[in-house]
Parts: C-alpha cells; structure tokens; sequence
C-alpha cells in the first residue's frame, strides 16, 4: 500500500468501513408474466374505459381501475419467471409468426366478477365470443407444435378491476370491438409495465 501523504493540521482520511457480507438487503427481483393477448385499438380502449368508471360507481367499487392502454384480452399464458428465458421468447414469437391475425368482432355484454381471483370483468355470451375463441384455438394449437402446453379452458373476458366484493353476473350495455392484431407481452409484475415483445401484423413504424 502506497504511503499516505499528510498536510499540515489535516488529518488523514479514514479508510472505508467494510460491510459484513449478507448485512445489506437486496432488493428481490419481481416475477415477470409471459401471455399472448389482444389490445382493443386506442379509440375502443378509451370507451371501454369510461364504460368502467360508470360500472365502479353503479357497484361503489373501490380501489384503481385497469387504466385504458393496459385493457386486454388475455389468449395464453406462458408462465412467471424470475427472468424470462430467451429461448422460450423466441419459440413464442416463431409459434405466433404462423398464425393468421385476428379479424372479428367482439362483443361484451355481461359484467361479473371471478370468485377465485377477484377479477370484475367484461364478458359475454358463447354467440359473440366464438370467433375469438375459434382464433385462441388456433394460436394455442401453433404453441402446441412449438413443445408449449396451453391451457384448454378458457372465459374470454377483459379485466376492468379488482374488487372483495361479490358481483354476480349481469347484462351490461354492449361493447363491441374489433380484434386486428395480437401481442406477446412480457409483463412486469407489480410495476403495471406490459412490455410488447412482438406483434402480428406489425406495428407501423412511427
């Protein structure tokens, strides 16, 4: 160790304290979400929106609303992980790549909210739903085929918010909406982050 120079009436500086190991916390890195989903476009998000803040005050909802650009249509799940592989990433966006994109509309006229996850959602009948769920059934067979295991069962519906207090299923004014693309996102959990890893058709340059 080189010698310490001293001015005079200065003394020397006192040498840094080392922390024992393991004394400093560590901030937990949050799970990240891998899902497939449909985004209404902006114009539809904003109605569907406003079409929550009427249902909160009809039911004295509390807590926050999904906020408009986060209102979606979730198709696949992939998983939760610390880090999302790469791999896996890229086996998704190959699976999607050979899925024609969505066209239809879609239809909610039922609001309710799931018992197990507390989910107040838009919903509607078998009719006015199929085509979406004819297009999940195709997506789900091309991750099928990429060594991917989606879930069979599906409720199409939207998440407006969370709510402990029961809601039993009920008509609502229609919302109608058509379906033009759909994403692969990876969510940021607990940071209200939906990061789009890739969407079909593409997204025009801005």
């Amino acid at each position: 160790m080189p010698e310490q120079l001293l001015l005079p009436g200065i003394d020397p500086a006192p040498l840094p304290v080392r922390r024992p190991r393991g004394t400093v916390p560590r901030r937990e890195r949050l799970p990240r979400s891998l899902f497939f989903a449909i985004f209404p476009r902006p114009e539809d998000a904003a109605s569907i929106a406003a079409l929550g803040a009427r249902l909160k005050d009809r039911h004295a909802l509390k807590g926050k609303l999904t906020e408009a650009h986060r209102l979606h249509v979730t198709l696949h799940h992939l998983g939760s992980y610390p880090a999302v592989p790469r791999e896996t990433v890229q086996a998704a966006l190959e699976a999607a790549a050979a899925v024609a994109p969505p066209s239809f509309e879609v239809v909610f006229d039922e609001a309710m909210r799931f018992e197990q996850s507390k989910a107040f959602v838009l919903c509607g009948g078998d009719s006015d739903t199929a085509a979406l769920a004819a297009f999940r059934q195709r997506l789900g067979e091309a991750l099928a085929d990429a060594g991917f295991k989606p879930e069979r069962g599906f409720t199409p519906h939207m998440t407006l918010a969370y709510t402990p207090r029961k809601i039993e299923r009920h008509s609502i004014e229609p919302v109608r909406w058509t379906a033009r693309s759909f994403s692969l996102i990876e969510s940021h959990v607990g940071e209200s982050i939906h990061e789009v890893l890739g969407q079909w058709p593409s997204a025009p340059a801005a």
